[in-house]
């Protein structure tokens, strides 16, 4: 699986998890943040959710920006 796909992978659950939808309520953050960690290995590359966790702070301040 190519690189840009995996980075997307995670990038794509967590805005999925963390958004509210009509057919479902936005997950807490720490709750959607702990899906990515356990799913590390299995569902995600491990490397690319440690390196997503590093940068958490970036991730919020973004979702913060662009949240509409």
């Amino acid at each position: 699986i190519p690189l840009e796909s995996r980075i997307v992978a995670i990038a794509d659950v967590f805005d999925a998890l963390t958004s509210q939808r009509p057919y479902k309520e936005a997950w807490p953050t720490d709750k959607a943040l702990d899906y990515i960690r356990v799913n590390g290995g299995s569902q995600f590359d491990p490397t690319l959710v440690l390196q997503f966790l590093e940068i958490k702070s970036n991730i919020l301040a973004i979702q913060q920006q662009y949240k509409d």
